[in-house]
Protein backbone atom coordinates (compact mmCIF):
# COMPACT_ATOMS: atom_id res chain seq x y z
CA UNK A 1 0.00 0.00 0.00
CA UNK A 2 1.01 3.55 -0.91
CA UNK A 3 2.74 4.85 2.50
CA UNK A 4 1.77 8.05 2.76
CA UNK A 5 -2.26 6.64 2.22
CA UNK A 6 -1.74 4.26 5.53
CA UNK A 7 -0.13 7.06 7.09
CA UNK A 8 -2.70 9.53 6.79
CA UNK A 9 -5.21 6.45 8.07
CA UNK A 10 -3.01 6.13 11.00
CA UNK A 11 -2.88 9.93 12.02
CA UNK A 12 -6.91 9.78 11.89
CA UNK A 13 -7.03 6.44 14.22
CA UNK A 14 -4.29 8.23 16.42
CA UNK A 15 -6.30 11.66 16.51
CA UNK A 16 -9.85 8.97 17.79
CA UNK A 17 -7.81 8.06 20.33
CA UNK A 18 -6.62 11.07 21.69
CA UNK A 19 -9.87 12.60 21.61
CA UNK A 20 -11.06 9.76 23.44
CA UNK A 21 -8.58 9.72 26.51
CA UNK A 22 -8.28 6.20 28.54
CA UNK A 23 -9.60 4.47 25.62
CA UNK A 24 -7.51 1.54 23.89
CA UNK A 25 -7.63 -1.62 22.18
CA UNK A 26 -7.72 -5.39 23.33
CA UNK A 27 -8.08 -8.67 21.22
CA UNK A 28 -10.19 -10.68 23.10
CA UNK A 29 -9.55 -14.49 21.84
CA UNK A 30 -7.67 -17.72 21.73
CA UNK A 31 -3.79 -17.33 22.73
CA UNK A 32 -3.21 -19.46 19.56
CA UNK A 33 -3.61 -16.96 17.53
CA UNK A 34 -1.59 -14.13 18.66
CA UNK A 35 1.34 -15.23 15.68
CA UNK A 36 -1.23 -14.35 13.08
CA UNK A 37 -2.54 -11.06 14.42
CA UNK A 38 -1.56 -7.43 13.76
CA UNK A 39 -1.02 -6.67 16.79
CA UNK A 40 -0.15 -2.75 15.77
CA UNK A 41 -2.41 -2.11 13.26
CA UNK A 42 -2.55 1.69 11.75
CA UNK A 43 0.30 2.33 14.71
CA UNK A 44 -2.58 1.65 17.82
CA UNK A 45 -1.16 -1.05 20.31
CA UNK A 46 -3.51 -4.01 20.88
CA UNK A 47 -3.35 -5.39 24.32
CA UNK A 48 -4.03 -9.40 23.32
CA UNK A 49 -5.92 -10.89 26.22
CA UNK A 50 -6.21 -14.84 25.83
CA UNK A 51 -9.95 -15.73 26.79
CA UNK A 52 -8.28 -19.10 28.69
CA UNK A 53 -7.20 -16.74 31.11
CA UNK A 54 -9.65 -14.12 30.96
CA UNK A 55 -13.04 -15.47 31.91
CA UNK A 56 -14.44 -12.21 33.36
CA UNK A 57 -13.83 -9.85 30.36
CA UNK A 58 -14.94 -13.02 28.16
CA UNK A 59 -18.28 -12.60 30.39
CA UNK A 60 -18.56 -8.69 30.81
CA UNK A 61 -18.94 -8.83 26.50
CA UNK A 62 -21.52 -11.71 26.81
CA UNK A 63 -23.66 -9.42 28.91
CA UNK A 64 -22.83 -6.34 26.84
CA UNK A 65 -23.62 -8.41 23.50
CA UNK A 66 -26.49 -9.42 25.23
CA UNK A 67 -27.80 -6.70 26.47
CA UNK A 68 -27.33 -4.19 23.23
CA UNK A 69 -28.81 -7.34 20.70
CA UNK A 70 -31.97 -8.50 23.57
CA UNK A 71 -33.40 -12.11 21.72
CA UNK A 72 -30.93 -12.01 19.10
CA UNK A 73 -28.01 -11.48 21.96
CA UNK A 74 -24.95 -14.60 21.47
CA UNK A 75 -25.74 -17.54 23.72
CA UNK A 76 -22.93 -18.19 25.48
CA UNK A 77 -21.76 -21.49 23.94
CA UNK A 78 -21.19 -19.83 20.59
CA UNK A 79 -19.06 -17.15 21.81
CA UNK A 80 -16.93 -19.73 23.29
CA UNK A 81 -17.14 -22.19 20.68
CA UNK A 82 -17.67 -19.52 17.32
CA UNK A 83 -15.94 -16.36 18.23
CA UNK A 84 -13.25 -16.91 20.93
CA UNK A 85 -11.76 -20.71 20.03
CA UNK A 86 -11.40 -19.96 16.13
CA UNK A 87 -10.70 -15.94 15.82
CA UNK A 88 -10.66 -12.91 18.40
CA UNK A 89 -13.31 -9.79 19.35
CA UNK A 90 -11.43 -6.55 18.56
CA UNK A 91 -12.47 -4.23 21.91
CA UNK A 92 -12.04 -0.82 22.32
CA UNK A 93 -11.88 -0.82 26.75
CA UNK A 94 -12.40 2.60 28.75
CA UNK A 95 -13.18 3.72 32.13
CA UNK A 96 -16.47 2.44 33.22
CA UNK A 97 -17.32 5.94 34.03
CA UNK A 98 -17.11 6.74 30.16
CA UNK A 99 -20.54 4.90 30.07
CA UNK A 100 -23.97 5.33 30.42
CA UNK A 101 -25.43 4.68 33.81
CA UNK A 102 -27.80 2.21 32.84
CA UNK A 103 -24.79 0.46 30.74
CA UNK A 104 -22.67 0.46 34.56
CA UNK A 105 -25.68 -0.68 36.76
CA UNK A 106 -25.97 -3.76 33.93
CA UNK A 107 -21.95 -4.41 34.23
CA UNK A 108 -21.61 -3.98 37.65
CA UNK A 109 -18.84 -1.65 36.88
CA UNK A 110 -18.16 1.85 37.75
CA UNK A 111 -15.95 4.59 38.29
CA UNK A 112 -11.82 3.50 36.91
CA UNK A 113 -13.37 -0.71 36.37
CA UNK A 114 -11.69 -1.20 33.21
CA UNK A 115 -15.27 -1.39 30.53
CA UNK A 116 -15.91 -2.89 27.28
CA UNK A 117 -17.18 0.60 25.02
CA UNK A 118 -17.37 -1.12 22.06
CA UNK A 119 -16.54 -4.28 20.18
CA UNK A 120 -16.61 -5.69 16.96
CA UNK A 121 -16.15 -9.83 15.93
CA UNK A 122 -15.40 -10.88 12.32
CA UNK A 123 -15.23 -14.49 11.24
CA UNK A 124 -12.50 -15.51 9.26
CA UNK A 125 -13.77 -18.04 6.56
CA UNK A 126 -13.00 -20.63 3.82
CA UNK A 127 -11.89 -17.77 1.29
CA UNK A 128 -8.43 -16.30 2.09
CA UNK A 129 -8.46 -12.87 3.13
CA UNK A 130 -12.64 -13.02 3.26
CA UNK A 131 -13.80 -12.47 7.31
CA UNK A 132 -17.63 -12.45 7.83
CA UNK A 133 -18.93 -9.58 9.81
CA UNK A 134 -20.58 -10.97 13.09
CA UNK A 135 -21.30 -8.30 15.43
CA UNK A 136 -21.03 -4.94 15.96
CA UNK A 137 -21.63 -2.57 19.11
CA UNK A 138 -20.72 0.40 20.90
CA UNK A 139 -22.18 2.34 24.24
CA UNK A 140 -19.73 5.30 23.68
CA UNK A 141 -22.50 7.49 21.65
CA UNK A 142 -21.10 10.44 19.83
CA UNK A 143 -17.78 9.34 19.42
CA UNK A 144 -17.42 7.34 16.42
CA UNK A 145 -16.42 4.49 18.44
CA UNK A 146 -18.39 1.77 16.50
CA UNK A 147 -16.57 2.83 13.02
CA UNK A 148 -13.19 2.65 14.78
CA UNK A 149 -13.57 -0.22 16.69
CA UNK A 150 -14.57 -1.80 13.08
CA UNK A 151 -11.90 -0.47 11.13
CA UNK A 152 -9.05 -1.40 13.79
CA UNK A 153 -10.32 -4.71 14.15
CA UNK A 154 -10.42 -5.88 10.46
CA UNK A 155 -6.80 -4.66 10.57
CA UNK A 156 -5.74 -6.39 13.23
CA UNK A 157 -6.90 -9.83 11.50
CA UNK A 158 -5.37 -8.40 8.21
CA UNK A 159 -8.25 -8.76 6.56
CA UNK A 160 -8.72 -8.18 2.75
CA UNK A 161 -12.49 -8.23 1.77
CA UNK A 162 -15.61 -8.41 4.47
CA UNK A 163 -19.00 -9.63 3.61
CA UNK A 164 -21.94 -8.31 6.19
CA UNK A 165 -25.29 -8.90 6.92
CA UNK A 166 -27.28 -5.49 7.29
CA UNK A 167 -31.16 -4.06 7.06
CA UNK A 168 -31.75 -1.49 4.22
CA UNK A 169 -33.65 0.66 6.86
CA UNK A 170 -30.86 0.19 9.70
CA UNK A 171 -28.84 3.47 10.97
CA UNK A 172 -25.90 0.79 11.25
CA UNK A 173 -25.92 1.49 7.60
CA UNK A 174 -23.93 5.18 7.90
CA UNK A 175 -21.51 3.50 10.04
CA UNK A 176 -20.51 0.13 7.95
CA UNK A 177 -20.26 2.83 5.03
CA UNK A 178 -17.79 4.64 6.77
CA UNK A 179 -15.56 2.17 5.25
CA UNK A 180 -16.73 2.93 1.99
CA UNK A 181 -18.94 1.67 -0.51
CA UNK A 182 -21.33 -1.15 0.07
CA UNK A 183 -21.32 -3.69 -2.93
CA UNK A 184 -24.52 -5.74 -2.87
CA UNK A 185 -24.59 -8.90 -2.93
CA UNK A 186 -27.50 -10.68 -2.74
CA UNK A 187 -30.03 -12.04 -0.27
CA UNK A 188 -29.32 -13.91 3.32
CA UNK A 189 -28.67 -17.61 2.98
CA UNK A 190 -30.26 -19.85 4.74
CA UNK A 191 -32.97 -16.86 6.11
CA UNK A 192 -32.65 -14.67 9.47
CA UNK A 193 -34.21 -13.04 11.93
CA UNK A 194 -34.81 -10.14 9.83
CA UNK A 195 -34.34 -11.86 6.47
CA UNK A 196 -37.34 -9.85 4.43
CA UNK A 197 -35.51 -6.39 4.94
CA UNK A 198 -31.53 -7.54 4.73
CA UNK A 199 -28.91 -8.02 2.55
CA UNK A 200 -25.26 -8.95 1.85
CA UNK A 201 -22.95 -6.75 1.27
CA UNK A 202 -19.12 -6.59 0.56
CA UNK A 203 -16.43 -4.01 1.79
CA UNK A 204 -12.93 -4.35 -0.18
CA UNK A 205 -10.76 -2.81 2.36
CA UNK A 206 -7.46 -3.00 0.19
CA UNK A 207 -7.79 0.33 -1.03
CA UNK A 208 -6.23 2.33 1.59
CA UNK A 209 -6.62 5.75 0.10
CA UNK A 210 -10.78 5.40 -0.32
CA UNK A 211 -10.99 3.53 3.16
CA UNK A 212 -8.97 7.27 4.74
CA UNK A 213 -11.64 9.22 3.02
CA UNK A 214 -14.41 7.30 3.89
CA UNK A 215 -12.85 6.89 7.45
CA UNK A 216 -12.88 10.77 7.35
CA UNK A 217 -16.46 11.64 5.34
CA UNK A 218 -14.40 12.84 2.47
CA UNK A 219 -15.36 10.59 0.08
CA UNK A 220 -18.32 11.94 -2.74
CA UNK A 221 -19.68 9.33 -4.92
CA UNK A 222 -23.13 10.47 -6.36
CA UNK A 223 -26.20 7.90 -6.37
CA UNK A 224 -27.52 6.95 -9.25
CA UNK A 225 -30.88 5.65 -7.08
CA UNK A 226 -32.42 6.57 -4.55
CA UNK A 227 -34.95 3.96 -2.62
CA UNK A 228 -36.75 4.15 0.44
CA UNK A 229 -35.83 1.71 3.05
CA UNK A 230 -39.67 0.97 3.16
CA UNK A 231 -40.38 -0.27 -0.23
CA UNK A 232 -39.13 -4.12 -0.21
CA UNK A 233 -40.15 -4.91 -3.29
CA UNK A 234 -38.19 -2.09 -5.33
CA UNK A 235 -35.07 -3.22 -2.65
CA UNK A 236 -35.55 -6.82 -3.43
CA UNK A 237 -35.37 -6.46 -7.52
CA UNK A 238 -31.87 -5.02 -6.38
CA UNK A 239 -31.04 -7.48 -5.11
CA UNK A 240 -32.21 -9.64 -8.36
CA UNK A 241 -30.24 -7.48 -10.29
CA UNK A 242 -26.76 -7.63 -8.06
CA UNK A 243 -27.40 -11.82 -7.76
CA UNK A 244 -27.24 -11.39 -11.95
CA UNK A 245 -23.89 -10.14 -11.82
CA UNK A 246 -24.60 -6.19 -11.98
CA UNK A 247 -22.82 -3.56 -9.86
CA UNK A 248 -24.60 -2.24 -7.28
CA UNK A 249 -23.08 -0.30 -4.60
CA UNK A 250 -24.29 1.73 -0.98
CA UNK A 251 -22.23 4.41 -1.47
CA UNK A 252 -21.78 6.81 1.72
CA UNK A 253 -23.67 7.32 4.02
CA UNK A 254 -25.85 4.70 2.87
CA UNK A 255 -29.42 6.00 4.05
CA UNK A 256 -30.32 9.33 4.38
CA UNK A 257 -33.73 10.79 4.41
CA UNK A 258 -34.91 7.40 4.76
CA UNK A 259 -33.55 6.92 1.37
CA UNK A 260 -31.33 3.94 0.75
CA UNK A 261 -28.54 5.79 -1.82
CA UNK A 262 -27.65 3.12 -4.82
CA UNK A 263 -24.37 3.61 -7.05
CA UNK A 264 -24.84 1.88 -10.46
CA UNK A 265 -21.78 0.07 -12.22
CA UNK A 266 -18.63 1.68 -11.71
CA UNK A 267 -17.19 3.48 -8.75
CA UNK A 268 -15.10 5.19 -10.32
Amino acid sequence: MPMGDADTLSRQAEAFLSANPGVSLVALGSGEHAGALDLCPLGVPVTLLPAERNADLAMQYLRLNQLAFGGIGVPRWVMSDLYLLPGAIGLLRCPARLLPAPVQERLGLAGEDPAIGAAYYAAPSVTPGLFIGVSLLSVLPGTGASAWVKALTLRMLRARRLRGVAQWDNPSLRVHSRLGPLRLVGRVPGGHEYGERSFVYESELTDVSRLGNAMARRLSLTPTLRVPATDLPALSALLDRAEAGEVLHLVPPGLAAGQVLVREGSLD
